[in-house]
């Protein structure tokens, strides 16, 4: 079993999470709630911020990567604006005082009154050079929140979805720090469709083969290796396990409509 922390997911870019551990049926499963480092060769840039009661260990990680002779860090990306993606950047903007928090950030001056002045808005299309490498901001093709933005790290082609790829919010107490394709038997489509269902309520009331045709579209024009998602097992087979992702969005997108035509009949 992999356990080393942060775990290197390609050239440049880290993952960076903690498990949430809790009972459920009388057996323990974890949770993740990851942030992400991204570097060229000049600067480093953090993706998401963790949940709150990961901070130890995320500030350890990012700690033991500084040790290692990685870029300072310079920018702070949250994706959308819900706790576990966001809740720390007030202590990274602590912790790294040259960085600046970027994205989709109208609101966040009301949350961290006091690094008003180091939030830079940032829309789809900017791109960010860290030296050798670009970091670029994307239109959320799943949209969790209205401010929900992706983005794409050019040298390593990784894509980070924020919440796009939830297919899998719990694991297992011995899969922690593995990719979807190291755990046997995941049942991705089934996670994907339960998340859908509830996380991402809009799907409940739209067709959901627009924005599958979307995400074929992004795919198409960023060529992806890698796909570090905020929640679950990062993605390093994409051609394998992207399929069975669209199978859950519609899966989920199926029942709800079949439930919502059988009240339109009785």
């Amino acid at each position: 079993m992999f356990t080393e922390s942060p775990r290197q997911l390609a050239e440049g870019v880290y993952w960076v999470t903690d498990c949430l551990a809790m009972e459920h049926d009388g057996e323990t499963i974890h949770a993740y709630s990851s942030a992400y480092l991204v570097h060229g060769d000049d600067r480093s840039l953090v993706v998401d911020t963790g949940h709150p009661k990961d901070w130890p260990s995320i500030e350890a990680q990012l700690d033991r990567l500084q040790a290692a002779g990685v870029p300072p860090v310079e920018y702070l990306f949250p994706t959308h604006a819900e706790v576990p993606h966001a809740a720390n950047l007030g202590r990274l903007l602590n912790k790294y005082p040259n960085a600046v928090a970027v994205g989709d950030i109208r609101d966040y001056h009301l949350f961290f009154p006091e690094f008003a002045d180091r939030l830079r808005p940032m829309e789809e299309g900017a791109r960010i050079e860290l030296g050798g490498t670009e970091f670029l901001l994307l239109d959320a093709v799943i949209k969790d929140l209205v401010t929900s933005l992706w983005a794409y790290d050019t040298r390593s082609q990784t894509l980070f979805p924020g919440d796009g790829f939830a297919y899998m919010h719990h694991h297992q107490s011995d899969e922690c720090w593995r990719t979807a394709e190291e755990v046997p038997d995941l049942p991705i489509p089934e996670f994907t469709a339960l998340f859908s269902a509830y996380a991402l309520y809009w799907t409940r009331f739209t067709d959901i083969e627009p924005h599958i045709a979307a995400l074929d579209g992004l795919l198409d024009r960023y060529p992806t290796r890698v796909i570090a998602p905020g929640h679950g097992s990062p993605i390093l087979e994409p051609a394998d396990t992207i399929p069975r992702v669209k199978e859950g969005l519609r899966i989920g997108s199926e029942h709800v409509l079949d439930r919502t035509r059988s009240a339109r009949v009785a």
